[in-house]
């Protein structure tokens, strides 16, 4: 039995509807969260704990909900998810007070948990393998433009909360979660409608001997290693995106107007390698580009560390997402290509699961790495740089460290080409 090509062509557009759909108010509340928890006046330390619950909640249901849809389908545990996440993510404009919105945020990191990893899965389950690169660049393409017009959606629908609707600005911050969760209420309405599942019982037994061969469905080679790239990758990022609004302010004297332009040149070059990146993969060995992007991708973490030119901190940063966003395709599609399908949602959890723990700790160490070498000027052999640095540079190490374990699984990979001709 085959995939109906017509039917899998629906399920990937629609996905990607509901996807962009999600992604901009997932990028809206990336700053409103913060913004809510400080207009109520909540301390440093407990807008921290806002923060970091909803990836804690993230980490462990991405690592237990998504295997459900192997055993029950992927659609329903997705129609499930977001109508939690519509319903949390309205609901957080209305809080006004530590609990609630430690309550809501723990609901909604749980809901964004369940349904990214299976949404995704189901994308690749629609998908020929031929094309997966293609698709995944396409799926990250539109969660990049979501984080660029969220948080200026955001602050136009605040600014019309305050100023046409004479709100005061505590109410005004109903408006954008408002506004968010009937995002998420139409994504759940294009799921609900328009996609179905596509691996099933029925499937899979063919699937699993056209894809991945004479391999057991029980066993995911590199799993190990995939695991332990997405820790490393979580606590990297962890470790300097909050801090680089610090260093850019306390090292070249930016304002927050200038870093957020900063921010929305890095998300749009991002978009421009999405694509064309992930299709490269379909024509050639998908690990080369993976190899490669995240080399440069530690390699321009260290250049942004060691930086003393506003310029050219700028054009490291701008360049090490350019990288990062250039073999991200790739990279999800080889997953794809060794996850027996009917493990893809418990597999692909897991692996975002390990990214979450990662971004878990990585702000934590990574404020304590600045705030110890900030006010210092350190010295590599003759060269002098800013200690405010040191945590891209941690940064960088860990994303070598990455490249190093594709450049293993690369390796195991064509070895295995090689015994079998």
């Amino acid at each position: 039995m085959t995939i109906p090509q017509k039917t899998s062509t629906r399920n990937a557009y629609m996905l990607l509807l509901a996807s962009q759909i999600v992604n901009i108010g997932f990028g809206l509340l990336a700053i409103f969260i913060t913004l809510l928890a400080d207009e109520i006046n909540l301390r440093p330390l407990e807008i921290g704990v806002i923060i970091s619950i909803f990836m804690v909640a993230r980490a462990i249901s991405a690592a237990i909900i998504p295997d459900i849809s192997d055993r029950v389908g992927r659609k329903i545990v997705v129609v499930i998810s977001l109508i939690f996440y519509a319903a949390s993510t309205a609901l957080l404009g209305f809080a006004r007070s530590f609990f609630w919105l430690f309550i809501l945020r723990i609901v909604e990191g749980a809901s964004a948990g369940a349904v990214f990893p299976t949404a995704e899965a189901l994308l690749v389950d629609s998908v020929p393998k031929k094309d997966r690169g293609a698709w995944m660049g396409k799926y990250f393409t539109t969660f990049n433009f979501g984080f660029i017009i969220g948080p200026a959606l955001g602050g136009v629908l605040f600014t019309f909360g305050e100023s046409v609707m004479q709100l005061d600005t505590l109410s005004a911050f109903s408006i954008p979660f408002l506004f968010t969760g009937l995002l998420g209420f139409l994504s759940l309405l294009s799921v609900m409608f328009f996609v179905e599942d596509i691996i099933t019982k029925d499937t899979v037994d063919k699937l699993i001997t056209d894809e991945i061969g004479d391999i057991p469905s029980s066993i995911t080679p590199h799993l190990n290693s995939f695991l332990f790239i997405g820790i490393l990758s979580g606590f990297a990022i962890g470790l300097v995106i909050p801090i680089f609004t610090l260093h850019m302010t306390d090292a070249f004297l930016l304002n927050e107007g200038t870093i957020g332009f900063i921010f929305t040149i890095s998300g749009s070059s991002a978009l421009l390698v999405n694509y064309p990146a992930g299709k490269l993969s379909d024509k050639m060995d998908r690990m080369v580009i993976v190899v490669v992007g995240m080399i440069l991708t530690g390699l321009a973490f260290i250049g942004v560390g060691l930086s003393l030119s506003i310029s050219i901190a700028i054009i490291f940063f701008i360049f090490r997402s350019s990288a990062f966003q250039a073999y991200l395709p790739a990279y999800r599609a080889f997953q794809a290509d060794k996850i027996p399908p009917m493990l893809r949602g418990k597999i692909m959890g897991r692996i975002q699961s390990a990214f979450n723990v990662g971004a878990v700790f990585g702000p934590l160490i990574g404020a304590a790495i600045y705030e110890f070498y900030v006010s210092d000027i350190l010295q590599i052999l003759e060269y002098s740089f800013y200690g405010g640095g040191v945590p891209f540079l941690v940064a960088g190490i860990f994303g070598l460290f990455q490249a190093f374990t594709a450049v293993y699984i690369l390796r195991n990979e064509r070895k295995k080409k090689a015994s079998l001709n």
